[in-house]
């Protein structure tokens, strides 16, 4: 899968494939990406245009600094986990005294 492309427009081929992103996760449970952050700093040089979902992969991979939208995500995740704790000792609880 193509994340990353150079285009002239909205209907033209692509130029050049900055990168590739597998969203099928490997033996550890992780999803890989390649960035070629030599052609993506010659074309941001150049004047391209960078989407939001790229400058947040490009902040996550430490070319760009982290984007804020990447924190707020981070830590709704995060409270999402420590909502969900309390009820799995719950249920765990109930199940031993059952």
């Amino acid at each position: 899968m193509l994340f990353y492309q150079v285009k002239r427009g909205q209907h033209m081929p692509v130029i050049e494939q900055l990168g590739a992103f597998d969203p099928i996760p490997n033996q550890n449970n992780e999803k890989l990406v390649s960035l070629n952050l030599e052609r993506i700093r010659h074309w941001i040089g150049n004047g391209a245009n960078v989407s939001k979902p790229v400058e947040q992969l490009l902040g996550i991979s430490g070319y760009f600094p982290v984007h804020p939208t990447t924190y707020m995500a981070a830590w709704r995740n995060r409270q999402a986990e420590e909502n969900k704790e309390p009820e799995v000792e719950q249920q765990q609880q109930q199940a031993q005294s059952s």
